[in-house]
């Protein structure tokens, strides 16, 4: 069922604050990161740097109805996610301090959608946070409202920025929906804002990939960065990625995970092969590099989505399940390195 929006009045969310871009990008308010600036070769990669996974709207407004009408780029759904994580959009509503899911935006089959998110709603001014498609280009984005309402930027809540640099994982493969990605759900969680820098299948310890994070402004960064490479390419690319990011933030901890066991492999005699060869690479470089640094830090345990095989969608990507697991398992202990160094 295609759930059209009918508001009286239409606010351009660009307008808005715009909070979880690590380079914005002029002319294109919804791109993470600026292509003009960083010219990646590969296309997949340069695409991924306009997919907005984790960037979201702030807004307050007394409007007893939100909804939203808004373009995305033409491609195809994927088959193991959601239509509302890949295309449409979920709202929260700060109340007491909680952000609490108040409604999602229900995208189409087409390029145009319109959704009403939630309404008859008391009137009383609202906090809200509208989290962004994690798998299309947004082209234009409109809050929609009711006459005479009012719709302001919000202030961002977050102190406290972590980049979160990773595979299909951290971009937000197989969540719900957009707010349930595991950086997301963190951000809510601690009140630090951890900012989504996945790039599903392309996460490889790329140099272009070091010097972005280099040049990123950021209290700290987290890293899955051990999903997509082959273990010759860890054991030939980890050295010098963690060097460059060490000079560029000295005093910044970087925390590495490692990446988590893919259950194919639980059959799969090959990819179990592979699986197992890449876990012992990451984890005997990171455990000399964690000693050769002193703010690098390697977080190790590779059963975070559990050993049922229940906590995936696919044998690989994490269900709100496996985030669940994995934020039980991962949050503690990025918590406590970086209360180390005053980010709470």
């Amino acid at each position: 069922m295609f759930h059209a929006a009918s508001a009286q009045k239409y606010v351009d969310a660009s307008t808005l604050t715009i909070i979880g871009r690590t380079c914005p990008m002029e002319g294109h308010p919804y791109y993470r990161v600026d292509t003009t600036r960083y010219r990646f070769d590969n296309a997949t990669i340069r695409h991924y740097c306009g997919y907005p996974a984790g960037v979201a709207v702030l807004f307050t407004t007394d409007s007893r109805r939100i909804e939203a009408r808004w373009t995305t780029a033409p491609r195809s759904y994927g088959w193991n996610m959601t239509p509302v994580l890949q295309r449409g959009m979920d709202l929260y509503v700060r109340e007491n301090g909680v952000w609490t899911m108040a409604g999602a935006a229900r995208p189409g089959l087409q390029d145009r959608h319109a959704s009403t998110i939630v309404e008859h709603m008391d009137g009383q001014p609202k906090e809200c946070m509208l989290y962004l498609p994690a798998w299309s280009e947004l082209l234009t984005l409109e809050i929609g409202v009711d006459e005479g309402a009012s719709v302001t930027p919000l202030e961002s809540p977050y102190k406290h920025r972590v980049i979160v640099f990773g595979s299909s994982v951290t971009h937000g493969a197989s969540a719900s929906r957009p707010g349930m990605t595991y950086p997301a759900r963190m951000s809510r969680m601690t009140g630090i804002e951890f900012v989504n820098l996945g790039y599903s299948g392309n996460c490889m310890l790329q140099p272009e990939f070091a010097r972005l994070l280099a040049e990123t402004d950021a209290d700290a960064f987290l890293f899955d960065a051990f999903s997509n490479p082959s273990p010759k390419m860890i054991r030939e690319r980890l050295d010098a990625f963690v060097a460059t990011l060490v000079k560029a933030h000295p005093d910044k901890p970087l925390i590495f995970m490692q990446t988590h066991w893919h259950t194919a492999g639980n059959l799969d005699q090959e990819a179990a092969k592979f699986h197992r060869e890449r876990i012992n690479t990451a984890d005997g470089m990171m455990r000399r590099l964690a000693k050769q640094y002193d703010n690098v830090y390697f977080l190790d345990g590779e059963w975070f989505f559990g050993r049922d095989a229940e906590g995936t969608i696919d044998c690989d990507h994490g269900s709100d399940l496996g985030y669940d697991r994995m934020i039980s398992e991962r949050l503690p202990r990025i918590r406590k390195i970086l209360r180390k160094y005053g980010i709470r």
